[in-house]
């Protein structure tokens, strides 16, 4: 009868591999599945949590890059106004530089004008000085006399109205 035995016979083995097999799953079910399935979801909840961090950390990264970017914007639009600022004031600065000088030029010009006209009237009052100067003398020699003073300015009067060509203010008193 040994040998007549198949796989589904009923024998002592069966039921204690049954038994074993029930304890071994209670046991496992009991001990060790919960302490797995933790494991197991701690770490997906771990993978999540790395998943939605390294996603926030992308939107933080966009975030960044944007307001660097209006940063960039905004030095730049700075950067542009001061420079034409700069350049604005450069060009009043010089025009205002160009003025004064022009101004300083003319004030010398007209310093020149009025030191030029003064030295001319020097020297011809030097000039009509030594005229009349001469003219006396000439007079005195050829007329072979001393003149008086009235008679003195009368001639340098004359003499210097030919030279001249302008009356001088004491020939108007005779």
């Amino acid at each position: 009868m040994v040998a007549d035995a198949g796989l589904l016979d009923f024998n002592g083995t069966f039921i204690a591999e049954l038994i074993a097999f029930i304890l071994m799953i209670l046991i496992l079910g009991r001990y060790a599945y919960p302490r797995i399935m933790a494991a197991a979801n701690a770490r997906e909840e771990r993978i999540e949590a790395g998943l939605r961090a390294a996603q926030e950390s992308e939107q933080r990264l966009l975030q960044v890059q944007e307001e660097v970017r209006k940063t960039l914007d905004e030095a730049k639009a700075q950067a542009r106004e001061i420079l034409s600022r700069s350049h604005a004031d450069a060009t009043v600065e010089a025009q205002q530089v160009l003025q004064n000088a022009r101004a300083e030029a003319e004030a010398q010009i007209e310093r020149a004008r009025i030191d030029i006209g003064a030295e001319r009237d020097r020297a011809i009052q030097e000039l009509r000085g030594e005229v009349s100067a001469l003219v006396v003398e000439a007079t005195g020699k050829l007329v072979g006399e001393t003149l008086d003073a009235q008679k003195h300015q009368r001639l340098i009067d004359e003499a210097l109205n030919r030279v001249g060509g302008a009356a001088p203010a004491a020939s108007s008193r005779n």
